[in-house]
């Protein structure tokens, strides 16, 4: 009896490895659409990170990722619109240190934070070249005083109030619905300073010079972070963070090249961050009678 020996390798087929691939790979949850909720106007960091976040989304899920701007009062008319959402998986807040106005304790369910950036104060070039000459100024001339930021009771104000408070300088509030016309009035001469994202300065650093920065002036550093609505239950939120998780890190160049850092943080780290800048500003926002 003879036997023969096929020493020859099959040849392996693409869909064979396609096959292979989707067996070893954990499935991610089918999440349909998914509304991303941004608090401020189209073409500030946040909305800008929201679209290539989105891009990476749909990459990963192939579902349609929409963003949808809900600009107003710092970022707390988006959050109040989401937290009154009940029982919507999908529909979520795009959120910051710029919302701090929304309470920890509010009921929204963190998902992920995953980019973080600097705050700085921005004048025009014309203007006194360093923080304790601009505030010399600021003590005589008005003009020096007025400042743009994205909103009464974001973070921008809340940094702007302490920054003149600490150089005794009463500030004059210029609140717009973003960051990007905060600093499209200070390249306009509108206004004389602008509190603002780092990334929302690069397309305007030949102009426009940093007077401070976060570790130089200014302690706060900016987060952007995923929020579902109340009710979300523990799986689901495990689930999204998963997708927004990988989209992240798939989304590091793209958010490098415009001035963030990529850095995911769990749900349970994002609510301590939370937590932390709250108790940090709580008072000042108490004082400016800002509380919702």
């Amino acid at each position: 009896m003879k036997v023969f020996c096929d020493n020859r390798v099959p040849r392996l087929t693409p869909l064979f490895f396609a096959a292979v691939l989707t067996l070893s790979s954990p499935a991610l949850p089918d999440v349909g659409q998914i509304r991303l909720v941004v608090g401020f106007a189209a073409g500030g960091t946040s909305s800008t990170a929201a679209r290539i976040f989105a891009e990476s989304v749909e990459h990963i899920t192939r579902s349609s990722t929409i963003v949808e701007n809900r600009p107003g009062a710092g970022g707390a008319v988006a959050a109040d619109w989401v937290l009154r959402q009940k029982g919507t998986q999908t529909l979520l807040l795009m959120s910051s240190t710029s919302a701090l106005k929304t309470a920890p304790q509010s009921g929204l369910v963190p998902i992920g934070i995953f980019a973080t950036f600097p705050y700085v104060a921005v004048t025009r070039k014309d203007s006194p070249a360093h923080l304790s000459e601009y505030m010399n100024e600021a003590s005589r001339e008005e003009k020096y005083r007025t400042v743009a930021t994205a909103g009464a009771g974001s973070i921008s104000h809340l940094i702007g109030t302490k920054l003149f408070n600490e150089y005794g300088v009463p500030m004059v509030h210029v609140p717009y619905q973003g960051s990007a016309p905060a600093i499209l009035s200070v390249a306009g001469g509108h206004v004389a300073l602008a509190i603002i994202p780092f990334p929302d300065f690069l397309p305007f650093q030949d102009t426009l010079r940093i007077l401070a920065r976060t570790g130089s002036g200014i302690e706060t550093e900016g987060w952007v972070g995923i929020f579902a609505p109340p009710e979300t239950v523990s799986e689901e939120a495990a689930r999204l963070s998963e997708i927004f998780r990988q989209a992240s890190q798939r989304s590091r160049q793209k958010f490098q090249n415009l001035g963030f850092e990529q850095a995911w943080r769990s749900g349970t780290e994002a609510r301590a961050m939370h937590e932390k800048d709250y108790a940090q500003w709580l008072s000042l926002i108490e004082v400016l009678g800002l509380q919702p």
